[in-house]
């Protein structure tokens, strides 16, 4: 899409690969992304593997150390180098590797054939599962309303477990197999529980946003259904996204939702983006009761 190459530190510094088995050191296994010095020193820590799941993660991770690289410039003071707000750092990760899960993307890197084409129903629904529909219960219900009875609420250390699970059932309809007491601490397994706050509640507002600029682009830029769509090699979409990219939080971030897809944030391509799976789930399931 027109962006300049990593730098070659990237590749030195950063620490890409799963350790090897008996490894006497250990590192933390959730991907991220690191702005060292504000400027062109960018990092990654993952544990790459090859596999879908580490395909998408590693397309997530790069979308936020290119949206590094771009606001570090000097035009924006290091005061103002990072996202328009958290969310749409999140947004711009999650937008990359919603555009590598594409499939004519996918196909035309040779990841997958012609034949090997998913059918559209069986893809959504596993985009569905794997993403926001899932997805956006877990953050904007388990884990913020727990970390506000934490944060805000002084929860007692003797109700985090309970009210954890209390959560999970209200907002996920889920339940554990067996019986969790309050000798586990289960929120802590969630690293963003330990040094992360609010970070879910974030990744919540990017899923809004990513969906957006997605659509935007492909309306706009690409003439192309949302659900089958191909950045790849498109420079006038790597100048769209780099024109966004490269303020950094110089404007605020309502004004360039705005400027950048003419509308204000709304769930409306979100929903739309599924509306096929929504239809087919409808059909499915008429006349049962669902919920919980």
């Amino acid at each position: 899409m027109g962006f300049d190459p990593l730098p070659l530190t990237f590749w030195g510094r950063s620490d890409l690969f799963e350790l090897p088995v008996g490894a006497e050191r250990k590192k933390n296994t959730h991907a991220s992304a690191w702005h060292i010095d504000l400027d062109q020193d960018v990092r990654s820590l993952m544990s790459v593997k090859s596999n879908f799941n580490w395909f998408q993660t590693t397309h997530h991770e790069l979308g936020h150390i290119y949206y590094y690289l771009a606001y570090s410039r000097e035009e924006v003071p290091p005061i103002l180098r990072t996202g328009a707000n958290r969310a749409f750092h999140e947004a711009i990760g999650t937008l990359i590797e919603l555009a590598s899960s594409q499939v004519p993307y996918m196909q035309q890197v040779g990841l997958i054939s012609l034949e090997e084409t998913p059918e559209e129903i069986r893809w959504l629904l596993t985009q569905a599962l794997q993403g926001p529909v899932v997805f956006l219960p877990f953050a904007c219900g388990t884990m913020a309303h727990w970390e506000h009875d934490f944060y805000e609420e002084d929860l007692p250390r003797h109700q985090m477990n309970t009210r954890w699970w209390e959560h999970v059932a209200r907002y996920q309809g889920l339940e554990p197999p067996t019986a969790r007491g309050e000798e586990y601490c289960d929120p802590a397994t969630k690293t963003h529980i330990i040094d992360d706050p609010a970070q879910y509640y974030d990744y919540a507002l990017s899923s809004v946003i990513l969906h957006q600029l997605h659509r935007y682009i492909c309306r706009e830029i690409l003439d192309q259904d949302v659900r089958s769509a191909n950045y790849f090699g498109n420079r006038q979409v790597g100048m769209y996204l780099h024109s966004i990219l490269q303020l950094g939080a110089t404007r605020d971030w309502k004004v360039v939702m705005r400027q950048a897809t003419g509308e204000d944030l709304s769930s409306t391509a979100l929903l739309e983006y599924f509306d096929p799976l929504m239809a087919w789930l409808q059909e499915q399931n008429e006349g049962r009761e669902v919920g919980f």
